[in-house]
């Protein structure tokens, strides 16, 4: 839970209940154990792509079947392989790992790739067409089902996981959704849009080595290889001055990541609170909801993979993340209430607990579209009304 950077071989070894020597009896070093999870995981995601890949008869016979069964079986292999999974979430290792580490971060899977889009592919047979690009539903279904120990902390089972979250992208949340143009003159998405044209664009470093600049070089070192992974020295390497240097513009590593996040969190409890306050029903404030974070997530790259796998000792008041978690806490909260509302009135389908509906809500919102063959805001809000409103598989 202390990420790779923060743990010793005397904590594995506590863990497992062994002496620091038995341990090393084993493996050489932490990093020898992390090749060896990562090398389990990649073989594991090669035999999940072989064993879908043979199912072409069931993608043919019930393309939903076949979708379900395969984002059900990575949410449980990513949960079996969660430390793996974890070392693999950064474009990056850490600036002391070798070139086998970096390498098995990186291993490609080309069956389990070719799986997915014959699989995906095959719910175009539906009748009536899916309305949204399958593309884009690929992607989320893939990226939410393998990062799923990250998006999904809690103790819900893995399969039960799966299968809500294939109800929601192939069914939708929203039965008798609104058609576009009530969406599009909601209260909620004025507030939305208004809320995000009154940030200002963000300031460009007037020269090099200012404070800006060290800013910029911490948020995107921190963003490739964990706040943890990143050294003071990466840092000064990025922004490409001299340790004096930065130590005369910031006062530490964790400054630096607090004035980060407090930046992000700031812009969106505004967006957020904005939204939530104006009003509108269940399904046209999921809908603005979606603007914002899709907007959000693109302004804000960087800083969204930070939290999303930075929440190590989130809950220790000394950590520059935990207001910012507790403000997380505080929206899910806010969040678990809207969904009721939408069970109470019938707006919001039923398919999980309020609260494990709103991870489900909030993971969605969270991925990275901008990510995926450039899609635009726009694009990608709209393929967000299908997949959380409507429903893939919707006829409207």
């Amino acid at each position: 839970m202390a990420g790779y950077s923060a743990t010793t071989m005397n904590d594995i070894a506590e863990a497992v209940g062994v002496l620091p020597g038995s341990l090393y009896h084993h493996f050489r070093s932490k990093e020898d154990i992390a090749v060896e999870l990562l090398l389990e995981l990649n073989q594991a995601l090669d035999e999940c792509g072989v064993a879908a890949s043979r199912r072409s008869d069931l993608a043919a016979a019930d393309p939903e079947a076949a979708v379900r069964l395969l984002t059900t079986e990575l949410t449980e292999l990513s949960f079996r392989h969660a430390a793996a999974i974890r070392l693999r979430a950064h474009e990056a290792p850490p600036s002391v790992a070798t070139a086998r580490f970096a390498e098995a971060m990186q291993a490609q899977t080309p069956t389990l790739d070719r799986a997915w889009r014959s699989t995906v592919g095959a719910l175009a047979t539906v009748r009536p067409a899916p309305s949204v690009d399958l593309a884009i539903v690929r992607f989320a279904l893939r990226r939410l089902a393998f990062h799923a120990p990250v998006y999904y902390p809690g103790a819900v089972p893995p399969r039960a996981l799966g299968s809500h979250l294939c109800d929601i992208v192939l069914h939708g949340l929203a039965p008798g959704c609104p058609a576009d143009e009530e969406l599009d003159g909601s209260a909620a998405l004025a507030a939305a849009t208004d809320t995000i044209a009154g940030w200002r664009s963000p300031e460009r470093p007037a020269t090099q080595g200012d404070r800006a600049e060290i800013v910029a070089a911490a948020r995107a070192e921190f963003a490739r290889r964990g706040y943890e992974a990143t050294t003071i020295r990466d840092i000064a390497n990025a922004a490409d001055v001299r340790m004096g240097t930065l130590y005369r513009r910031v006062e530490s590593k964790e400054a630096l990541l607090r004035e980060i996040i407090d930046d992000h969190g700031a812009h969106f409890e505004q967006a957020f609170q904005a939204v939530m306050s104006a009003g509108s029903t269940p399904p046209e404030t999921l809908d603005a909801l979606a603007r914002v974070f899709v907007h959000m997530s693109r302004r804000y790259h960087e800083e969204a993979r930070i939290v999303l796998y930075g929440w190590a000792q989130r809950e220790a008041t000394t950590s520059p993340l935990h207001e910012y978690y507790v403000a997380t806490q505080r929206r899910l909260a806010r969040l678990e209430r809207l969904m009721q509302r939408g069970f109470s009135t019938g707006q919001i389908r039923r398919i999980a607990d309020p609260t494990e509906l709103s991870l489900h809500f909030r993971s969605l919102l969270w991925l990275p579209f901008h990510e995926h063959a450039r899609t635009s805001e726009a694009r990608a809000h709209a393929s967000l009304r299908w997949i959380l409103l409507r429903g893939v598989l919707s006829a409207r």
